[in-house]
């Protein structure tokens, strides 16, 4: 049916230019369209009824969340889903959360040529948790969620080094904690931590956010991190945008980094439920 839909459409482009092609004779182009069509229609189909089959399982259950860290020191990339297997992510229960990332970075060092020394790194995390809504704190709801499990990060030098203690494979255990408010209508604070028994890493930050509207927040950030190699801190501003149930994050400001020193950063992070 796709076929001669494509023979067709290329008759009436040759009537139009004076010519005649014979509908039971398909040319060599129409025959080339129309695999493409028929490849594209088939795999659509295909994906909605996977979609149908899943749509009861992931509707208001799960959300995708990512995004980019570019930094004078550090260039990051992580992406990640969180599921709740009983009830909806709008309700208190059980959350499972996955997530990967890989970057680069780059630290002062004696044994590198220039005496800077490349890395990459690559990390995933297999967590579970628990989220609970806290009503009347202070005449505020606040929403906590707690996670723990599994951590994996490979650390992979350019040039060896045995001066980094964070060079390497190495597997442990992880913790979370997330907390979200809204304090006066149009205030919203949001904070996060996270300790890792892989490479002693730890991460800390806070963030409050002025609703403009429904569509726009802007504000500002603080943030400290760090592992066996370095620390770093930062302070900086936020904007973030609200567009079809989707939140996009732009966050940018200065930071202090104790292998690279002074420099700025700029982070851009989305989340959507599915």
């Amino acid at each position: 049916m796709l076929e001669r839909a494509g023979i067709r459409a290329l008759c009436v482009g040759a009537f139009a230019a004076g010519f005649f092609i014979p509908a039971s004779v398909p040319t060599a182009k129409a025959q080339q369209v129309s695999i493409p069509v028929q490849a594209y229609g088939l795999l659509h189909r295909r994906a909605e009824y996977l979609w149908g089959l899943a749509n009861p399982y992931i509707q208001n259950k799960a959300d995708f969340f990512g995004g980019i860290d570019a930094a004078k020191a550090t260039t990051f990339v992580w992406m990640g889903a969180t599921y709740a297997p009983f009830g909806t992510l709008g309700d208190d229960g059980w959350r499972v959360r996955v997530i990967g990332g890989a970057g680069k970075y780059s630290y002062n060092t004696s044994v590198a040529p220039g005496g800077i020394n490349d890395a990459f790194a690559f990390s995933g995390e297999l967590l579970g948790g628990y989220r609970k809504a806290f009503a009347d704190v202070l005449g505020h709801t606040i929403y906590a969620g707690v996670f723990a499990g599994l951590h994996y990060e490979d650390q992979i030098l350019v040039y060896d080094d045995p001066g980094n203690p964070a060079r390497g494979s190495d597997a442990g255990f992880k913790a979370s904690l997330e907390l979200y408010s809204r304090v006066r209508q149009h205030f919203i604070v949001t904070a996060f931590g996270s300790v890792s028994t892989v490479h002693e890493k730890y991460y800390a930050k806070t963030s409050l956010l002025y609703e403009l509207n429904e569509t726009w927040s802007l504000g500002g950030e603080i943030a400290a991190m760090g592992d066996a190699r370095h620390k770093e801190q930062r302070a900086g501003l936020a904007g973030s945008l609200s567009w079809q149930k989707k939140i996009f994050t732009l966050s940018a400001g200065m930071l202090d980094n104790s292998g690279r020193g002074d420099g700025t950063y700029l982070t851009l992070s989305v989340y959507s439920p599915f």
